[in-house]
């Protein structure tokens, strides 16, 4: 099936066009004029608001950005009909989910245009790392919804004809399924993966473990999950390939992607306008870490400006394509309940927990786990073996009070830690997979800081 005539191959051949003659600086900014003039006409919630604070948004809309609301998952919901926009009757509009890896899953409105232009940016992503229009594409994805969802199949079917897309479903990864997987990507030899973090790293993983030859690659795509160093080094070196990083979600479309000849994310300047804020929502410089705030630029339907995604990221000081600075993100650090918080304030990054449990205690006993933090002074550990044992807390005892008094030398020698033994460790919802889950709300403390470990 060809792209010539398809509303995405139109979209598609613009941004590819803009890329190769060079974007002007002052794309992003004539687009978010085209988006506020539209919600202060057409859309309630946002047209009372700039009512009251006037319409100067067209000398500067990025200034304009900060005197309005950040929105919420809980304003979605509690707005939603003022959200949506009045002439939605001319559009074709669906509804659609978040994918609820935040333990809250909203609903909301996008339309085939919407569709349309984020998916051409994801081709341009595609693009950039070498894949060309028509080669096969295998996206080996964690979540039933995604791939099985009925409502969303016909769409989801044709968007993946129209792109020659196969979709393999990693949503329960016993050593069958790995199998089966390893044993497909050998055979189709795709020109691109794009795949869940972990389901990759999983499929890595078991390749090694198990002495199975994984054949070469052409490049691999990770989204929908924090790509960490030895993750992407264990990727590389099995599958034989590079590795890019890639950040979005189904409320905004893909924001930001890796690029050969840049550090960082590039975020295409036609999908969305991102902020890095402070806990009293303003904006941050380069190389320091804040929530991110996307502005969607494509969603006329129910657009979100300066959406609280739930991430944490923060920006490079390095200069991206067409000379723009704040457009590539140098990290996108996971979301904000993945961090473990003390009682004083401090944050401890997930890394610490990642890194000291997952590969320095790690002597390949270990093959899944997650640190969760039930409250400040009690952290469980559930563990799946590689290798069945009874009575495994006696068989691993001395790696277990190894682990226990690296997390107290952090966490205070007043902290319980539980050791539970499963089979497995299943995604969430979303077919998301979290190595850290903490359960403490912070009720807007703004007197968090982040811990330094050596």
């Amino acid at each position: 099936m060809s792209l010539r005539g398809q509303a995405l191959g139109r979209w598609y051949e613009h941004y590819l066009k803009e890329t190769e003659n060079g974007i002007t600086p002052d794309t992003t900014r004539k687009l978010l004029v085209q988006l506020l003039t539209h919600c202060r006409k057409f859309v309630p919630y946002y047209a009372k608001i700039m009512n009251e604070i006037g319409d100067s948004f067209d000398e500067d809309p990025v200034g304009y950005l900060q005197h309005l609301p950040i929105l919420t998952k809980e304003i979605i919901r509690e707005h939603f009909d003022e959200l949506k926009s009045s002439d939605l009757e001319r559009r074709k509009w669906y509804f659609n989910t978040s994918g609820g890896s935040t333990g809250e899953p909203v609903r909301f409105i996008q339309d085939w245009e919407y569709a349309a232009r984020a998916g051409a940016i994801s081709l341009l992503y595609s693009k950039l790392i070498g894949r060309e229009i028509g080669e096969l594409k295998v996206q080996i994805w964690g979540s039933e919804r995604d791939v099985m969802e009925i409502r969303e199949k016909a769409r989801v079917r044709f968007i993946n004809k129209l792109t020659n897309t196969i979709v393999l479903n990693s949503f329960h990864m016993t050593p069958e399924r790995v199998g089966e997987l390893i044993a497909c990507l050998n055979a189709k030899q795709p020109k691109l993966i794009v795949s869940y973090v972990e389901s990759i790293y999983e499929l890595a993983v078991f390749c090694e473990r198990e002495n199975i030859e994984a054949f070469r690659q052409v490049a691999i795509m990770t989204s929908a999950g924090t790509l960490y160093p030895f993750m992407k080094e264990k990727i590389e070196k099995v599958f034989r390939c590079k590795v890019f990083n890639r950040y979005g979600s189904r409320e905004v479309g893909d924001v930001a992607c890796e690029r050969p000849g840049y550090r960082g994310l590039w975020v295409a300047p036609w999908g969305s306008y991102v902020e890095i804020v402070d806990s009293r929502n303003n904006r941050l410089p380069s190389n320091i870490e804040g929530e991110i705030l996307v502005t969607c630029l494509n969603n006329y339907s129910m657009p979100f400006i300066r959406y609280k995604i739930g991430d944490l990221g923060k920006w490079s000081d390095e200069i991206g394509p067409g000379g723009c600075t704040h457009s590539l993100l140098e990290s996108v650090s996971g979301r904000v309940t993945q961090n473990i918080l003390k009682k004083d304030g401090t944050i401890v990054p997930p890394e610490f927990f990642i890194h000291m449990v997952g590969v320095v205690l790690n002597t390949g006993w270990i093959r899944k786990y997650q640190v969760i933090q039930e409250d400040y002074d009690f952290i469980r550990v559930p563990i799946v073996l590689i290798r069945a044992v009874e009575s495994p807390h006696r068989v691993f005892e001395k790696e277990l009070v190894k682990i226990s008094s690296i997390i107290k030398r952090v966490m205070g020698d007043d902290c319980n830690i539980l050791y539970d033994f499963v089979g497995d460790i299943l995604p969430d919802a979303s077919g998301k997979y979290q190595y850290i889950i903490s359960k403490i709300k912070t009720n807007g403390n703004n007197n968090i800081h982040r811990l330094k470990i050596a």
